[in-house]
């Protein structure tokens, strides 16, 4: 992952704006409804600071955030961004496929109204994932398993337990509630991000840095290697 990504978050000074995407101060507000049958529509009144930090707490019920860089508001609902419905989570890496990258996407688009169903989406990207590793993609315990045995990293390991784990959790009621873990759910998506940057990224960069050597140096690499293979096998 080449950025740190700041989804937005209720009552959060700074965050990654889903207005414009750039990560700017924001400024938080009650609502109070405002005009009558003689006016010309309905608004809102505000009562913006222009401090970066929050004096009182904010009412979970209504509020905007105010974004200092587009000066686009954002309308919020008990935790919950009403407007604008968009994605708070980073892109999904280049090299996924096409299925994982579509799974990805339509959970960031619902992590906001259903972390579980969003955590079970991330758990099937995964499953998807790991058939384009080569793995059987039926059964995610027992594809990491042979993953394992073929010398997976370990933290690659540790990550795609966790997305199982808590993806599972996600299908089937478990331990842990993710309806009030929404940010668990949220670092599932840097998790498969940092899954694909370990497993295709970087093997495909370094494969591209070595192809481009000159020919003369990976034919003395190739007599090397095929020295040792056969003192070893002597």
């Amino acid at each position: 992952m080449s950025k740190e990504f700041y989804p937005p978050k209720h009552a959060a000074s700074e965050f990654h704006c889903p207005h414009c995407g750039v990560y700017a101060h924001q400024l938080w507000s009650h609502i109070n409804g405002c005009g009558d049958f003689y006016s010309n529509g309905f608004g809102y009144q505000s009562n913006l600071s222009e401090s970066d930090s929050l004096h009182t707490a904010v009412d979970e019920e209504y509020t905007i955030s105010y974004c200092e860089h587009c000066c686009e508001v954002a309308f919020w609902k008990n935790s919950k961004i009403l407007y604008p419905k968009t994605q708070i989570i980073d892109e999904p890496n280049e090299d996924l496929s096409k299925e994982v990258k579509n799974l990805y996407n339509e959970a960031g688009f619902i992590v906001n109204d259903s972390p579980r169903a969003a955590a079970a989406l991330i758990r099937l990207a995964l499953q998807i994932l790991c058939k384009d590793l080569g793995e059987k993609g039926e059964n995610i315990n027992d594809d990491i398993k042979s993953l394992v045995v073929k010398g997976l990293d370990t933290r690659v390991q540790k990550a795609m337990d966790s997305l199982r784990v808590v993806g599972n959790n996600g299908a089937h009621p478990g331990e842990i509630n993710l309806n009030e873990n929404r940010d668990k759910v949220v670092k599932m998506f840097d998790i498969i991000n940092f899954i694909a940057q370990k497993m295709i990224t970087d093997p495909k960069e370094l494969d591209s840095f070595f192809d481009d050597l000159p020919d003369g140096a990976k034919k003395a690499i190739e007599k090397r290697d095929g020295y040792m293979a056969g003192a070893k096998n002597d």
